[in-house]
């Protein structure tokens, strides 16, 4: 992976936030496609897994994938730094991760994804807080109509299954992507002290499992062959994920990345439907082409901004 984003170094040059939407691009495919093999796993197949199993093993699996990458990095000599926002990002990679993935148990998966509308807010707010980068008012209105298409996509959501999910069945992929956003911040924290790529993945892999481990003990499920091919898959696809959209955060603002972000919902949508012959409803396209207007908003130059919050 080191070699391989080298050689695109050389190749792109000076051009950092080009490498980096290449990068995050290629997560998004990666991130959606083990989306719908978790779905696979806990809703269709023969023998159906627990969510929390299938996120045991998955991030077991992607441990030593990752620790055979960091025994033959230069990132095997470099010290950790940060410790306390590792921590942060563990518990909170845990508990999104488990409930964004509960969530395509009983919804489809654009509708669970849909949700990623909400994160931006949080986004900008720690970007401009922590990090001093540039927020204009044109954003700060663009997000106002975000939150109406997220008010679109609730209502919408509730009636997405057989059976009408409750209202707090629909907040749970909110409260997931919300913990990812605020992950998103303490990452880039760590890039800014000089944590590398290969140390922000390794420390996560590992604290996952350990943080599923009591679960997993109380109560064991065993995995039959498929099933293991299919999460050794999911451990190879989030690997190559993470480490690709760590680099891109460490490459480019936060804000920068922001409408890259909601590509994800057409990608998932596109393995919803191939997998699951899932499709929207009118009314959450409707939300999501709210959405894309918005993000061509946010990405329109202003002259109005807001200073950079002070210390």
């Amino acid at each position: 992976m080191r070699q391989l984003y080298q050689w695109f170094s050389v190749k792109i040059g000076s051009h950092r936030n080009t490498l980096a939407s290449i990068l995050k691009i290629i997560s998004f495919v990666l991130y959606a496609w083990n989306d719908a093999l978790s779905k696979l796993l806990t809703t269709t197949s023969t023998h159906t897994l627990p969510t929390h199993t299938v996120v045991f093993y998955q991030y077991l699996f992607s441990a030593v994938l990752i620790s055979l990458v960091y025994l033959f990095s230069s990132s095997s000599r470099q010290k950790m730094t940060g410790a306390p926002y590792h921590i942060c990002r563990i518990l909170l990679c845990s508990c999104g991760i488990i409930l964004l993935n509960w969530s395509f148990t009983v919804m489809p998966l654009s509708y669970a994804v849909g949700f990623n509308l909400m994160s931006p807010l949080m986004t900008i707010i720690g970007a401009y807080v922590w990090f001093r980068e540039r927020v204009t008012y044109r954003k700060l209105l663009a997000l106002v109509v975000s939150m109406i298409a997220y008010l679109v996509l609730l209502d919408s959501s509730r009636f997405a299954s057989a059976i009408p999910l409750s209202l707090q069945a629909c907040l749970v992929p909110s409260v997931a992507l919300l913990c990812f956003q605020i992950n998103t911040i303490f990452t880039k924290q760590l890039c800014r002290l000089g944590e590398s790529s290969i140390n922000l993945t390794q420390i996560l892999f590992i604290g996952i499992p350990l943080v599923l481990l009591p679960f997993e003990i109380n109560h064991p499920h065993n995995l039959t062959n498929p099933q293991l091919l299919i999460i050794g898959a999911m451990a190879l696809n989030g690997t190559l994920a993470t480490l690709a959209l760590n680099q891109a955060i460490a490459l480019a603002d936060l804000t920068f990345l922001l409408p890259i972000g909601f590509l994800k919902y057409s990608i998932v949508s596109f393995f919803g439907y191939v997998y699951f012959l899932e499709f929207p409803s009118v009314n959450h396209l409707f939300g999501i082409s709210l959405t894309m207007i918005v993000l061509y908003w946010i990405n329109q130059p202003d002259r109005l901004t807001l200073k950079p919050a002070h210390n």
